[in-house]
């Protein structure tokens, strides 16, 4: 069995002119490889079969929703790669531009759910900030409030990252039970009864609102992203960013029944 790279077949072609390459059945090739066989118009040919490498390929390869929630496991070969393909254990010596990491060498196309997932906390990283930025001179106490909302969301990116459990004891000073509370009574807490958001109300609810809104996207993004079938692998995600949006419809409450001084 012979590992095929991009630089062996450039190498190759130094040498000699090629239409077609023939290999050995059980012979590996790196995805680079394969890639730089279609840009030159080479042919690859098995030992036993004159299937094309791209017929090879839309037979053999997996498709993103069939390896999205499947264990990883490098083939076996002793070579150490740079790259790795998440989907099919695959090589590769350079990163593809469609391609970025997901964990370590790791490597998953752009549009992965999960490289979204963490964009659109990126997103929404950069909405807190926004937020901060246009009310700096006022509310102290609002400013502290969206500042450990901003830490929470940067050590959510950080958990999925990692792969590693999240666990928040507190936001804004409240338990998960709080929080629950609070968004569910705030006539009780801030005397103020439950209200759609109005132009009246002021630029601080209208921000809040939009606040709000894109962290209830931002949920339904990670259900895509960790729900397969009826398991979902990522449950502490999911409850957390539940509380998140109660979380700023908590703020809002706050403004409005004038927590802030």
């Amino acid at each position: 069995m012979s590992l095929i790279t991009e630089a062996a077949l450039r190498a190759m072609l130094k040498k000699e002119t090629l239409s077609t390459l023939k290999i050995q059945k059980g012979d590996i090739i790196t995805p680079s490889a394969r890639q730089f066989l279609r840009e030159k118009g080479i042919d690859l040919i098995t030992d036993d079969s004159s299937t094309s490498a791209a017929q090879c390929e839309k037979n053999k390869a997996p498709t993103v929703k069939e390896n999205h929630y499947k264990g990883f496991e490098p083939m076996e070969t002793g070579i150490k790669p740079k790259f790795i393909s998440y989907y099919d254990g695959g090589f590769y010596e350079v990163k593809p531009e469609y391609m970025t990491h997901l964990r370590g060498n790791q490597l998953v196309f752009k549009d992965d759910p999960r490289i979204l997932f963490r964009g659109k906390i990126d997103s929404i990283e950069a909405l807190v900030l926004e937020i901060q930025y246009k009310f700096l001179e006022s509310k102290p106490a609002l400013q502290s409030d969206l500042k450990e909302l901003l830490d929470v969301f940067r050590n959510l990116l950080r958990a999925e990252v990692l792969d590693e459990p999240i666990k928040i004891e507190k936001v804004i000073g409240l338990t998960d039970v709080e929080i629950r509370e609070h968004s569910h009574y705030p006539k009780k807490y801030y005397d103020v009864e439950h209200f759609l958001p109005e132009v009246s109300l002021g630029m601080e609810i209208v921000e809040l609102n939009r606040l709000r809104t894109s962290i209830r996207e931002l949920e339904l993004c990670a259900m895509s992203t960790f729900k397969n079938g009826n398991d979902i692998s990522r449950k502490d995600i999911i409850q957390l960013l539940n509380r998140l949006s109660s979380v700023a419809y908590i703020l809002m409450c706050r403004i409005r029944g004038q927590y802030y001084k």
